[in-house]
């Protein structure tokens, strides 16, 4: 997954990622190296780069973080992308940054709450927008005239604005756009600073006066389309290369005509054009969100892959086979969702197919729509969106969808015979599955729900009052339940006839998973935004530390060495009892989420990483 690309004055590239990761080439897009993370955090998103046409090897990077209200900033590097340092704004979700073309050291930024301005190479900034204006905030994008670095554009969630004197004032310049536009991109023709190019959601607009009155292009489709960004070629001006979710689109005249150059269904992010030099055709790359990079050596009418070196595969799900320590499932997005199945304990993987036959069942079936996987006593389980299942009961067989159903008892009239009974296809909820050795657990608004392999189910009467839990365990011959979910755990030793309710702990209302350890004295895990809490009875509980960082718990495995965990930020954990003497497992250039842990032999776990595939982590005496 590419979210930026950035191109330097002698043909390097650099390309960010939505976990802060930053790669570059130096062969034109030829091949990639990881260069270094922008910042600690797993939640960069390196919305934006700008590369110095003084020094190639300074690069600017426009940042947010994922995380609700923890804003973001400007990150710089002094070596091409290696190392990194805040270079100002901090506490500001960045989305946009550029470089004033007539002023080498002057640089703009965008970001939630405004317009801000370096004039000394990011050292020092200063905010050049109304610091109360509710107008000009959630900028998108920023450009600047490529005479006079005064003249500063800013397009934001709702129309663009304009400055003539460094942001002492500012005007909207929204004439001809459609209203409540949020302006994406942003671009001062190179060759005629009275032109601009915008892009909005109605489409993408021109203006011949500097933005004092736009005019939409036809030509290209917007109705389910947002273009990310526009690019001039250096070269030939008339030549714009526009990003859009629906492939890369080209006008060779200035915007009158465009054409479509990739398939429609590629999301394209970012572009870049490399001028001929030398030896060297000019060069077209993109970057998209599931193909990686391409480039092109004829202006952008063909493309080619071009992801040597550039690991950055996107592991959403990694669950094992109870039955088969070997047999692993990937699910993996690219090419919009792709799931794989390993036979011989990660090395080696395959696609999955899908549905052998074309029924008007089968036509709901499509790898980009699958949400999560499981495995289930019979096979792996698959929810899609929309709320149906489907399940592919081993090697070599075909997905099938599968209908869960129970009873349903009407309420009985006074006076009235007592009405019969109804099988009712299940309506499925949000809420996690969790299996036994022969049943699969469900919730439906009705309740917990225990099925069988036919798609029979009956509700357990003790858990009708939490229909949507937030994390849900079953011991593996179904007699002892567990969900957890508004501030409650329920837990019941008889198979759902009956259960105990116990408080979660204070504060925490809902949990990001649930954990029964057996092993040595007997210990219930609840993993929360608030950290890891362990309790022996479900009752008093206690905040796991002794080397366990404070933060979001997102997972937990157990291991034959013990309890593992991930946290949302990064870092992987391993615990002998899961109460204290916490040991990191990863090292700071694997650190990242990780989305499902296998242990395929008592040396070796397989980690779904979301940013590097699947890790492999052996060891003689532990995980």
């Amino acid at each position: 997954m590419v979210l930026s690309l950035a191109a330097g004055p002698d043909g390097e590239l650099y390309l960010g990622t939505n976990d802060g990761h930053v790669f570059s080439s130096q062969d034109r897009g030829a091949s990639w190296n990881l260069r270094g993370r922008v910042g600690l955090r797993t939640d960069a998103v390196v919305a934006q780069m700008a590369v110095s046409a003084k020094d190639s090897r300074r690069v600017f990077a426009a940042v947010w973080f994922r995380e609700v209200d923890a804003g973001g900033g400007i990150f710089r590097s002094e070596d091409g992308g290696a190392t990194w340092h805040p270079s100002g704004l901090p506490g500001e979700a960045a989305r946009a940054i550029e470089f004033a073309p007539s002023q080498p050291t002057a640089l703009v930024a965008g970001t939630r709450s405004g317009v801000f301005r370096s004039t000394d190479d990011g050292r020092t900034w200063e905010r050049i927008s109304p610091p109360d204006d509710q107008e000009l905030r959630n900028v998108d994008s920023v450009a600047i005239d490529t005479a006079d670095a005064n003249v500063i554009y800013a397009g934001t969630y709702h129309l663009p604005w304009k400055t003539t004197d460094g942001g002492k004032t500012w005007k909207s310049v929204a004439a001809g756009l459609i209203d409540d536009s949020d302006i994406m991109s942003l671009r001062v023709d190179a060759s005629n600073p009275a032109r601009l190019y915008l892009s909005a959601c109605s489409g993408i607009y021109r203006s011949e006066n500097r933005g004092g009155q736009w005019t939409k292009l036809q030509g290209i489709p917007y109705a389910a389309r947002r273009t990310q960004a526009i690019l001039q070629d250096p070269q030939q001006p008339a030549t714009l290369y526009a990003a859009t979710t629906e492939g890369l689109w080209v006008t060779r005249d200035a915007g009158e005509n465009w054409e479509r150059t990739t398939p429609r269904e590629w999301v394209v992010n970012g572009v870049a054009v490399l001028p001929g030099k030398e030896n060297a055709a000019e060069r077209v790359v993109i970057g998209t969100e599931a193909q990686g990079v391409l480039v092109s050596e004829d202006s952008g009418k063909s493309f080619a892959p071009s992801n040597h070196g550039f690991l950055h595969q996107v592991a959403r799900q990694l669950v094992g086979d109870p039955r088969d320590p070997s047999h692993q499932l990937l699910l993996l997005e690219r090419n919009g969702g792709e799931l794989l199945e390993s036979l011989d304990g990660g090395k080696s993987w395959r696609s999955l197919s899908g549905p052998s036959e074309k029924s008007a069942a089968s036509l709901e079936w499509s790898t980009n729509r699958v949400e999560r996987v499981y495995a289930s006593p019979w096979g792996w389980l698959a929810t899609l969106s929309g709320g149906t299942l489907w399940i592919e009961s081993g090697p070599g067989a075909s997905w099938q969808p599968w209908y869960p159903s129970y009873l349903e008892h009407p309420l009985q009239k006074k006076g009235a015979a007592k009405p019969a009974a109804a099988r009712k296809r299940m309506a499925m909820t949000s809420g996690p599955l969790a299996f036994s050795g022969t049943d699969a657990f469900l919730p439906a608004p009705q309740g917990l729900l225990r099925c069988n392999r036919a798609g029979k189910c009956e509700l357990l009467p003790a858990f009708s009052r939490l229909a949507v839990p937030s994390a849900l365990w079953v011991s593996a011959d179904g007699q002892l339940l567990a969900v957890a979910g508004k501030g409650k755990l329920g837990i019941s030793l008889d198979a759902g006839k009956s259960a105990a309710w116990h408080d979660l702990p204070v504060g925490i209302q809902e949990a990001n998973g649930l954990l029964w350890n057996v092993r040595g004295n007997a210990t219930w895990f609840l993993a929360t935004g608030h950290g890891l809490f362990f309790s022996h009875d479900g009752s008093q509980w206690q905040l796991a530390q002794g080397g366990l960082p404070a933060g979001v718990i997102d997972h937990e495995w157990l291991s034959a060495s013990g309890l593992v965990v991930s946290l949302e930020q990064g870092g992987v954990y391993l615990s002998p009892d899961g109460t204290a003497d916490w040991t990191r497992l990863d090292q700071d250039a694997e650190r990242g989420r990780m989305n499902g842990m296998v242990q395929t032999n008592p040396r070796q776990l397989l980690f779904g990483s979301q940013s590097e595939g699947v890790l492999k982590r052996e060891s003689p005496s532990q995980p």
